[in-house]
């Protein structure tokens, strides 16, 4: 089975359904299906076929999952990326992946026409809502235009262990990977998301809202969950936000009276926070699915209390199609617990000697299963270093109970969770490296009340070179995205070491502390 078998035979199962609300318009799988029919054809002509890189740089819209499935059918790879990331970041991407062209908006055109500069080998653009322009360097063509091809009903041998998604993230060293997941990886990834959902008891209709990138894999598998709905549940569908914006949020919660939500734990604070939460009735809801950061005990109290609802926090990673263990809605709230490992999923605690932990026992956390990645894109080296033994070694610590919940107690070294996303010092400081008056850096995270952490860097100047902290900031917001900017820069004669010359870390976020009360 592969995702494009997948979507057909849902159809088939399923009949014609309305399945998203975007802005007040309403989709049916069968308009995205013929959508996605569309591009197969109009990406085959450009070239796309088995094995090919696509690269996506989209704002939430209803065509992007047309355009995930249209080169799904074709038997190529998609590598979706946030809108957010700064010219070099894309750039970066386009070069590791020597994509032959990439899809992307009008709002982000012009990022992208920076990026492809001097790239040979990207040969077009499409763009929607932009216009033809065959006789550019890269040909650029409208998406709208291409829509008008006939549609392609004939699919490709696709094997379920063709590479179907790349999408990349920062390692330790702050230098992005691609992990590979295959079409099997996202179906397991779908059939794990349902099984922990309890579809099976859920009474009533299924409504969400989701204010999530669809380019994120939390989005991704939005999308895909879609495909394996039990028919009972047909009548569901999901309210997808272009972005998220708390008083919207809740008024579509409101006017949908939507049953369930998929949030990270910054969003539920900015709704308890914001001054006309009291406006709006959000006890339709019965379940939160909330994830891509910690979750504080406090703030799931808080909000289960004022709507009545469960707050699920689940825990996954990119490297296991975003999913590994997730509480139950029928389990009673266990303060602080990631929950069990979905039925597809095996996760064990090992110590440093990759050996079994037994309950109540801290060390790393490995899982594996049919969700776990193929590997990253041309680096077995460091495939190698994750994937031992036949586990996926995530390296964050963690222990479970002697009834099989699972709790993590830290995260992996130094990686910082500002609003859901990753941030790894080492990209910062690599950055700030390149300022001629820097002499060393170092980037910490400290608790941050809304958006979980902020980032602080520290700096030691180069001798007789003058530079201010609003200097330093705008100099990264030049090179990378503006969330991974340092909201606090401070100066120091010294950084803190230890006795081989090691930057001490622990000691800068004690020094933070003390600085910010």
């Amino acid at each position: 089975m592969n995702l494009a078998e997948l979507a057909e035979q849902s159809i088939l199962r399923l009949g014609e359904r309305m399945i998203l609300d975007f802005e007040g318009e309403q989709f049916t799988n069968i308009r995205l299906q013929d959508w996605a029919r569309r591009l197969h054809r109009g990406f085959s002509r450009l070239g796309l076929k088995q094995g090919a890189i696509a690269p996506i740089c989209l704002s939430n819209h209803p065509l992007v999952y047309p355009i995930f499935a249209g080169i799904f059918r074709t038997g190529g790879t998609v590598v979706p990326f946030m809108f957010q990331l700064a010219v070099p970041e894309i750039r970066y991407i386009l070069e590791d992946t020597k994509a032959q062209g990439i899809v992307t908006d009008e709002a982000n055109l012009q990022k992208i026409r920076e990026a492809v500069q001097g790239l040979s080998f990207i040969k077009w653009i499409v763009i929607r809502g932009g216009k033809n322009n065959p006789e550019s360097s890269p040909r650029e063509y409208r998406l709208e235009t291409i829509l008008e091809e006939e549609p392609e009903k004939c699919l490709p041998l696709i094997e379920d262990q063709d590479v179907a998604l790349i999408l990349y993230t920062s390692g330790t060293t702050g230098k992005p990977k691609g992990v590979m997941l295959t079409h099997a990886n996202l179906i397991a990834m779908a059939e794990a998301g349902n099984e922990g959902a309890e579809l099976d008891k859920w009474v009533g209709p299924r409504i969400g809202v989701s204010p999530m990138p669809i380019a994120h894999i939390f989005g991704v598998a939005a999308m895909l969950n879609e495909y394996l709905v039990p028919e009972r549940l047909a009548d569901g569908y999901m309210v997808q936000m272009a972005w998220f914006e708390a008083e919207r949020f809740m008024k579509l919660i409101q006017m949908h009276k939507a049953t369930t939500i998929r949030a990270v734990p910054t969003m539920l604070t900015l709704i308890l926070n914001h001054p006309k939460v009291a406006d709006y009735d959000l006890t339709s809801l019965k379940e939160v699915i909330c994830g891509g950061a910690p979750l504080p005990v406090e703030l799931a109290r808080t909000f289960s209390g004022h709507y009545g609802c469960r707050v699920r926090e689940v825990y996954g990673l990119t490297e296991n199609s975003g999913v590994g263990t997730g509480n139950r809605f029928s389990d009673p709230f266990r303060p602080g617990s990631i929950g069990k490992p979905y039925s597809n999923t095996e996760i064990q605690i090992f110590d440093e000697n990759d050996r079994p932990l037994p309950a109540g026992h801290r060390g790393e956390v490995v899982l594996r299963g049919p969700a776990v990645m193929k590997g990253y894109f041309h680096r077995p080296e460091e495939t190698a270093k994750t994937m031992r033994n036949g586990w996926l070694h995530t390296g964050d610590i963690g222990y479970y109970d002697d009834q099989g919940y699972f709790y993590l107690v830290d995260r992996k070294k130094d990686m910082i969770i500002r609003g859901g996303e990753n941030i790894y010092p080492a990209e910062i400081e690599d950055i700030l490296h390149y300022h001629q008056g820097v002499a060393e850096a170092a980037v910490i995270g400290i608790p941050d009340p809304v958006y979980g952490e902020k980032v602080i860097a520290y700096i030691v100047p180069r001798e007789k070179i003058e530079m201010s902290e609003k200097e330093l900031i705008e100099f990264v917001k030049t090179r990378t995205s503006a969330f991974k900017t340092p909201q606090k820069i401070y100066f120091l004669k010294d950084l803190p070491k230890g006795g081989i010359g090691k930057i001490l870390k622990r000691q800068l976020r004690e020094m933070a502390a003390q600085e910010l009360q």
